[in-house]
């Protein structure tokens, strides 16, 4: 049980939570007013504080990069909706996660325009959703139709980079695309990066068996990240010579991993960090619809997939073959200090700070004017978030203790 977590229920105006600071001992007071961070001191031993504790971590919200699903919700389903959306969102602020891209896959064009318009009307309408959603990620459906490199995309709906269709798409969303991750050995694909660029949109590198020469045209025409970096590729690969190795190799590449010990196992987790550098990994979830939801099958687009009893992995029912995960953000800051001997601070840089480089709006550091999306949280086991706020508010809270439990 917590002991040192305080809430008083809070109207908006001027509130302290107080906590420590990754990488820091010592305790801070963080003043939010009008969901902006005001002020930052160590305060008077906390009792001016609305709630935290000495114990207790305060950090930037967690950014993922590639939300499928989550809660139940499936983002590429046939039925979503606005208020799927909204309760989407209040799960993922469970696990600390304050901005994410909700991830479309590869689909007919119809269903991708129609949940695009979807998430773009939710982005306009719900509070919450519309404050979470940093813009859209399209995974597909640009990628390699090659068996093993495709994954659990459908073959029949992949299809090289089509400008117009791009339009489309961003017509649909009314403008917020953010990211578009493709294969760039598909055909036309490298002077789409180029354009994609140029229209402001970030490039990642998934689902793609490119050659050596290929994956540098791709970083020249300004592809910036690999995308599930050792996912997404068939099972045997060439010893050395293979688009996991190059891209590792790459410096101007960014990456996003699965640190959930089953799309990568632990070791393979430490050695990506090793060649990448910390400050060039960005953790992702990759999660879908069965993510932060009870043990059962759910949708992921077209097919289902089959959550295991011990809630580890998401697999097309009847096969070995994994169909997004089920990790939450929380689970993958805890998991990557694990496998690759971490620091807390640095695992939650990879969880937020980090994606400031690809993304601008991301600002996970905590400092006077910048937004009051933060979590609090213990980390004596694991990560273990206690309360989220986004521009001040708080959405998300484990449980509450009366002012007078603070010692």
């Amino acid at each position: 049980m917590i002991d040192s977590i305080v809430a008083v229920n809070h109207e908006g105006g001027k509130m302290v939570i107080r906590g420590k600071l990754p990488g820091t001992s010592q305790a801070w007071n963080i003043t939010v007013e009008k969901g902006v961070i005001s002020r930052i001191d160590s305060g008077g031993g906390g009792k001016e504080a609305d709630f935290g504790g000495d114990d207790l971590y305060v950090c930037g919200g967690f950014f993922d990069p590639q939300v499928n699903g989550y809660g139940g919700v499936d983002f590429n389903g046939r039925n979503l909706t606005g208020d799927d959306l909204a309760r989407a969102s209040r799960a993922l602020a469970a696990a600390g996660v304050t901005r994410f891209l909700p991830t479309l896959t590869t689909a007919p064009r119809e269903r991708m325009a129609a949940n695009l318009r979807i998430l773009a009307r939710a982005a306009e309408e719900d509070f919450l959703f519309g404050k979470m959603c940093l813009g859209v990620h399209l995974e597909g459906p640009y990628i390699s139709p090659e068996e093993g490199f495709r994954g659990a995309h459908p073959r029949e709906f992949v299809r090289p980079p089509d400008r117009q269709e791009m339009e489309e798409f961003q017509d649909a969303c009314r403008g917020r695309i953010r990211l578009v991750s493709l294969a760039p050995e598909t055909e036309g694909a490298i002077s789409f990066i180029e354009w994609a660029v140029s229209r402001g949109w970030a490039v990642g590198l998934a689902h793609t068996n490119a050659p050596e020469e290929t994956l540098e045209d791709a970083f020249r025409a300004g592809a910036r990240l690999s995308c599930h970096l050792g996912n997404g590729a068939k099972a045997l690969l060439p010893r050395h010579r293979n688009p996991i190795q190059k891209q590792l190799s790459m410096d101007g590449l960014m990456a996003s991993i699965i640190a959930d010990g089953i799309h990568l196992p632990d070791y393979v987790v430490r050695n990506f960090i090793r060649a990448k550098g910390t400050e060039r990994i960005l953790l992702t979830t990759d999660s879908m619809a069965g993510a932060g939801a009870p043990p059962g099958t759910y949708t992921m687009g077209d097919l289902e997939a089959e959550i295991s009893p011990d809630r580890g992995s998401a697999r097309l029912p009847g096969t070995p073959y994994l169909a997004g995960s089920v990790l939450t953000m929380d689970q993958a800051v805890t998991r990557v200090m694990k496998f690759a001997g971490i620091d807390l601070s640095t695992a939650v840089r990879m969880a937020g700070e980090n994606a400031g480089k690809l993304f601008p709006q991301i600002r996970a550091e905590i400092k006077v004017g910048s937004p009051a999306n933060l979590i609090l949280f213990d980390s004596r086991e694991e990560v273990t978030v206690l309360a989220t706020w986004i521009h001040g508010e708080r959405i998300w809270a484990q449980k509450e203790v009366a002012p007078e439990a603070q010692g």
